[in-house]
């Protein structure tokens, strides 16, 4: 899921695939999306969908890091104001589904 477990949740990056590892996006905590990696075997799908493929893997991998700063939240005791508005893991569960559907 991230690419270091030692450093900062601030710094880390999240990870998500196609399930046949095809398409993978890795974004940052912040949402900024720092690499896209296309299989050979990606660029057999038509445009429409390889692009759909690109946004699912980096809603799902936005989802992991906005998940991620929940909990935190959550186990810092915030008040939950704080964190109402961020995704849950419901959310990241459907952006997961939406994915494998694809």
């Amino acid at each position: 899921m991230t690419s270091n477990d030692n450093l900062p949740l601030s710094e880390q990056a999240f990870l998500a695939r196609t399930p046949d590892d095809a398409v993978l996006v890795r974004v940052a905590v912040k949402g900024s999306i720092l690499g896209v990696q296309l299989e050979p075997k990606a660029m057999r799908d038509n445009m429409h969908e390889l692009a759909q493929r690109i946004m699912a893997c980096a809603d799902v991998a936005y989802l992991q890091g906005q998940v991620a700063l929940r909990e935190q939240m959550e186990h810092a005791k915030l008040d939950p104001v704080c964190y109402a508005d961020f995704p849950t893991e419901r959310d990241l569960a459907a952006a997961r589904d939406r994915l494998r559907n694809l």
